[in-house]
């Protein structure tokens, strides 16, 4: 029998995935607690919404905020006693196409409040009602396909999705034999407001583009499985194995000789002897 998803929570619900994956709860007959820091935005799309005859609440909340995100898990219970999915969503780009060492730090810290701290609060705040209450929910993790493929350019986005894709793979270790699933949503390139006029850094956007509903209709037919890897874009397979096969090629590659010299010993310097 289908998983019946009766109550959800989205995060990152004003946009893009978010919103997508609202619509379609909402349309199968789930009441949606729809959640983003963009508080404008979100009520607009959640009257829309409404005026489609959803249920759906909107709650602007800053998820990098232990304690909005405590008033967000206890919005959702006390509505609907009993949540059914919980879709990890909110995420930020951040600064693509710049080396690591000039990336302003502050920039790069603001991602991963974002897209791994604030996937860590929620996971916090909601798993230990939804274990309490014994029944079988789904908790998704948006990630993305910069888990696995880095290209340059991309060190703060790329470095928070492979956080956030240990933190789902761990929280699947805990929840096992509970009756709690756990899976990873892991797209590559998404038509989505956040990734428009972007020219992906190299190596790093892949060949295709799918949009935020195919994605969201993904999620839809994991929920309830034991599906835990969820992938969105049609080239998914060759970039895994181009990634893959260069893991395997250093794991294969011969010893080096003695006689080989792998780094070149530093030169003295006139200036470097007189320390």
């Amino acid at each position: 029998m289908k998983f019946q998803a009766r109550t959800a929570v989205v995060t990152g619900a004003a946009s893009g995935i978010g919103l997508a994956l609202s619509a379609l709860l909402a349309r199968a007959g789930a009441a949606v607690v729809m959640a983003d820091v963009e508080g404008d935005a979100l009520h607009r799309r959640a009257a829309e919404l409404t005026a489609q005859g959803a249920e759906v609440t909107a709650v602007t909340a800053d998820l990098t905020d232990p304690d909005a995100v405590a008033r967000l898990a206890a919005t959702a219970f006390d509505r609907h006693g009993d949540i059914d999915v919980v879709c990890n969503n909110a995420g930020a780009l951040g600064p693509v196409g710049q080396p690591l060492w000039e990336v302003p730090l502050e920039r790069m810290r603001r991602v991963f409040e974002v897209n791994h701290w604030a996937h860590v609060l929620v996971a916090r705040a909601f798993v230990p009602r939804l274990l309490e209450r014994g029944r079988p929910a789904h908790l998704v993790h948006t990630a993305s396909m910069s888990a696995f493929v880095v290209g340059a350019g991309s060190a703060g986005y790329a470095a928070s999705k492979h956080a956030d894709l240990a933190v789902a793979r761990s929280l699947r270790a805990d929840l096992r034999g509970t009756a709690v699933r756990v899976s990873v949503l892991c797209p590559g390139r998404v038509d989505t407001p956040m990734v428009h006029g972007l020219t992906a850094p190299r190596g790093a956007g892949g060949d295709t583009s799918v949009s935020a509903e195919h994605v969201a209709g993904i999620v839809w037919e994991a929920l309830g499985s034991d599906r835990f890897y969820l992938f969105s874009n049609a080239d998914t397979a060759v970039r895994l194995r181009d990634q893959f096969d260069d893991v395997w090629r250093h794991l294969s590659l011969p010893p080096p000789s003695p006689e080989e010299e792998l780094w070149p010993a530093p030169k003295a310097t006139t200036a470097a002897s007189k320390h």
